[in-house]
């Protein structure tokens, strides 16, 4: 009996215990909030209770499919990264608390009738209940996604970590989504960085990954093109590779009629030009088809991808030259004629095209002579529902499927024009969903070349948490939702920066950009304009409220970086020292046309419209506390950092062109420096005269 009754007790006391540990959990699950779903699942039913993540076992069949293999691996490391603690291995399947189906082997990426199958190959469900996790997925692409979404779901840290009973059900709504990455125009990302936005983009269920290059991929025949500018086909390869393991296809884009400047501008290619040095192939040449040949040859052995996006777009200079003598051309038989036979070519190895639309504006019969398989892409990257429509109406005019193409509005400033871009990025959404587009691809230019791509991260995952939820997401609230599931640890931080640096560049706007004419929309065009011309001079006074906003805001920005960067995970640290010299450069944008006022101003106030003041010297030039010294400093760190943060992300390529912005802006502080302090160690009798006719300030 007395061992009975101790057997008992024990039994009662591990019941106790247990009943503590489930209701303990039960409390810490009821007690917060509901995790963040980017993008949102179609449907999603919580229950009461919740799974501790200590308590999972996960089994991997050692005869399981790469792709099988490579998402349970990806998720035993989240689970072993939040919980603290090695997932421990089951003794099989059906012994696991994490069980999952994958009905149907292979079809790890998009193929080229995704949207008219049902677009089921994504679909997942997934259940998590005591019992444990349950993954039901169509193929392993579905049960990558999955995984992604119990990233999200996961709440706590270490022993604290759990996950809440809930029941999900999800599939896209747009079959083909994708992002573009533009390699031509500025900075070449290393492939570490271009794996780093692979797997951001893999978190956002994102399926397509378009290369757009124009000779920054080195091809075998062409050694001198952008020779230590561009990736090896090794490289290409291993990138490929790595975007396929996570269910992303790199797609080839790379125009085959305009945009080869760095082609045509070579002596050995400049007869391919159908102008001189210009941009544009001659279609009439016979060379033209003998080069194009060989690259569509080694595009189509180089990239497994059935799609290609062939570009011919802003083909303005054949348009140019349309009626220039000695001959005329007929611009529009060109364009056709140059379609047709890249889309011949392309035939031969299998491969869809996709070609953009917009010369349809300036050749309004063109898409009727559309070769029937190369599907048009519409672009247009304003927030402006006219003018989406004036490149889509006449797509829909001619019934062609086709994909639809906005923009993150980075490359004229160096952030991101954030409601210009929620906008454009909706309005475009809005309208593909409308008419039923087969995809939708999220661009990313870097034509400014100065602004890092990391500042439009945020925006490239509204894109495309856009494209599998149907609807964007609220542009309100959206920095808080993202920043909470890319930067738990400083989520308060970092949205504060994103939202003040927002804040900062709508201020920028009403300063700078309305003289850039053909250039990139934005403010970097006059960021680096001489602050002490006339015109910005009186720019500066009627706008002084405005540059000083740019400042605070910028300044917030900044506080919260640096408060972030003390308690950020480590792998977030190279990303937040970015957007923290993003914030400086705004902030220097602002600062030199305030400070250029403000010396101006001094000298003026201080030697002509009162008697001679001789502070003005040592407000000017004293060596450790003024004016220009304060610019020079700024300066100078700033190129530092500046150059710390290109190479974070970047190859060396271009980063001089970027530095001597800074180089020349030293050297007019400099040059103005030396010059006042010239005037007063001369003790120069002539005529006082204002600040600008004294010294000509100027480059």
């Amino acid at each position: 009996m007395g061992t009975s009754k101790c057997s008992r007790q024990n039994t009662m006391k591990s019941l106790w215990i247990s009943c503590f540990f489930v209701y303990g959990w039960l409390g810490v699950a009821s007690a917060q909030q509901r995790a963040t779903l980017l993008p949102a699942p179609q449907s999603v039913q919580y229950g009461q209770g919740a799974l501790p993540v200590r308590t999972l076992t996960l089994y991997v069949a050692p005869n399981a499919s790469a792709d099988v293999a490579f998402a349970l691996n990806e998720l035993k490391n989240l689970l072993t990264e939040r919980s603290g603690k090695p997932v421990q291995s089951g003794s099989s399947a059906t012994a696991s608390t994490v069980r999952y189906l994958v009905r149907t082997a292979g079809q790890e990426l998009p193929g080229t009738h995704e949207a008219t199958t049902g677009n089921t190959r994504e679909q997942y469900t997934l259940t998590i209940t005591r019992k444990g996790i349950d993954i039901n997925a169509q193929t392993s692409t579905g049960l990558y996604y999955a995984v992604q979404t119990i990233r999200q779901l996961i709440q706590g840290q270490g022993p604290q970590a759990f996950l809440p009973f809930v029941t999900i059900s999800d599939q896209p709504k747009l079959a083909y989504r994708g992002v573009m990455m533009d390699f031509a125009h500025g900075g070449l990302l290393t492939v570490a960085e271009i794996k780093k936005q692979i797997d951001f983009l893999a978190r956002w269920k994102t399926n397509q990954y378009y290369f757009y290059n124009e000779v920054s991929i080195q091809l075998e025949g062409f050694p001198t093109l952008n020779y230590k500018a561009s990736y090896s086909q090794a490289q290409i390869k291993h990138i490929i590779a790595y975007a396929r393991e996570r269910h992303i296809d790199v797609i080839p884009f790379v125009n085959f009629y305009g945009h080869l400047h760095e082609l045509i501008r070579n002596e050995k290619y400049a007869s391919l030009g159908i102008g001189q040095y210009g941009h544009e192939l001659d279609p009439r040449n016979p060379a033209v088809q003998t080069l194009l040949k060989n690259w569509i040859r080694q595009y189509t052995s180089l990239f497994q991808s059935p799609f290609i996006h062939v570009g011919f777009d802003e083909t303005w200079e054949t348009k140019r030259l349309a009626n220039a003598a000695p001959t005329r051309l007929d611009p529009e038989a060109l364009y056709s004629q140059q379609l047709t036979f890249v889309s011949n070519e392309f035939r031969q190895y299998g491969k869809t095209l996709l070609a953009w639309t917009d010369m349809n504006a300036f050749y309004p019969n063109v898409l009727a002579k559309f070769p029937k398989d190369v599907i048009p892409v519409i672009w247009e990257y304003s927030p402006d529902t006219t003018a989406i429509s004036k490149y889509l109406n006449p797509v829909l005019k001619e019934q062609k499927p086709f994909f639809i193409q906005p923009a993150v509005s980075g490359w004229g400033h160096v952030y991101p024009a954030a409601d210009y871009t929620y906008e454009n990025i909706n309005l475009c959404l809005k309208a593909g969903l409308q008419h039923n587009t087969l995809g939708f691809i999220t661009s990313v230019w870097t034509d400014s070349v100065e602004p890092f791509v990391r500042a439009s991260w945020l925006f490239m995952a509204y894109g495309c948490i856009a494209a599998w939820q149907g609807t964007v997401p609220d542009k309100t609230t959206f920095t808080g939702h993202y920043s909470s599931v890319v930067y738990p640890s400083v989520a308060p931080d970092i949205q504060a920066a994103f939202d003040h640096i927002a804040t900062a560049g709508q201020y920028l706007e009403k300063c700078l950009g309305k003289n850039t004419q053909s250039m990139p929309r934005g403010t970097l065009v006059e960021s680096w304009s001489n602050p002490f011309s006339a015109y910005y001079l009186a720019n500066t006074t009627e706008h002084k409220a405005d540059f000083q906003q740019v400042r605070t805001h910028t300044e917030e920005a900044q506080e919260k970086l640096i408060q972030a960067l003390k308690q950020a995970n480590p792998s977030d640290t190279s990303f937040i020292q970015s957007m923290l010299v993003s914030a400086r450069l705004i902030n220097y944008s602002a600062s030199r046309f305030l400070w250029a006022r403000a010396i101006v101003d001094r000298w003026n106030d201080g030697m002509i419209a009162q008697p001679k003041d001789d502070y003005v010297f040592y407000d000017l030039t004293y060596p450790c506390h003024s004016l220009l010294v304060d610019a020079m400093d700024e300066t100078g760190e700033l190129k530092q950092a500046y150059a710390q943060a290109w190479l974070s992300e970047n190859m060396p390529y271009r980063l001089n062109t970027m530095l001597g912005r800074f180089d020349t802006d030293f050297g007019l502080w400099r040059k103005l420096h030396l010059n006042v302090l010239d005037y007063k160690i001369q003790k120069k009798t002539g005529p006082l005269q204002s600040f600008e006719l004294m010294f000509t300030p100027d480059f």
